[in-house]
């Protein structure tokens, strides 16, 4: 002991400062009580983000739960809308034309390909209907020659 409050003497003797320095209390309560509330602390932050956890998705059951039960709603009121329809007159939806787009661009030569062979098509069955009358009139007249020449032939005799 004698030593140490000589050293303790020259210590604070000296013009040196004397760094202060941090010594933890030796009391073991002290450390054990730290790491208990550290764990407590712990553990309500894990119960509290897994009870946010809960929540959020129990939130967005309902939400989904809701969407869910108003597009089935919608479903049921376009139904009944259709028959509604059916039952009272045949409407023709309105399409627009996809002129801007590339569809919209085969769509449109494909209508004119269609188009250009019915006219062909049309123009086709006309002229054999012409052809069909010339080769009619043509026998009839034939015909008319023989029954003409028979009866000169027939009256001659």
């Amino acid at each position: 002991m004698n030593d140490i409050s000589q050293k303790a003497e020259i210590l604070l003797s000296s013009s040196k400062p004397v760094p202060k320095t941090y010594v933890p209390k030796l009391g073991k309560g002290d450390v054990k009580d730290k790491f208990e509330a550290m764990q407590r602390a712990r553990e309500e932050r894990n119960q509290r983000r897994s009870r946010d956890e809960k929540q959020r998705r129990k939130e967005q059951y309902i939400r989904e739960r809701e969407w869910n039960r108003r597009k089935q709603e919608i479903k049921e009121m376009l139904a009944s809308d259709d028959e509604e329809d059916v039952s009272s007159k045949v409407e023709k939806a309105y399409v627009p034309k996809l002129t801007g787009t590339v569809k919209g661009r085969f769509a449109e030569m494909e209508k004119q390909r269609q188009e250009e062979q019915r006219k062909r098509t049309e123009e086709e069955r006309k002229r054999r209907i012409e052809q069909d009358m010339l080769e009619k009139r043509k026998i009839q007249r034939e015909l008319a020659k023989r029954a003409e020449q028979a009866g000169r032939g027939g009256s001659s005799l």
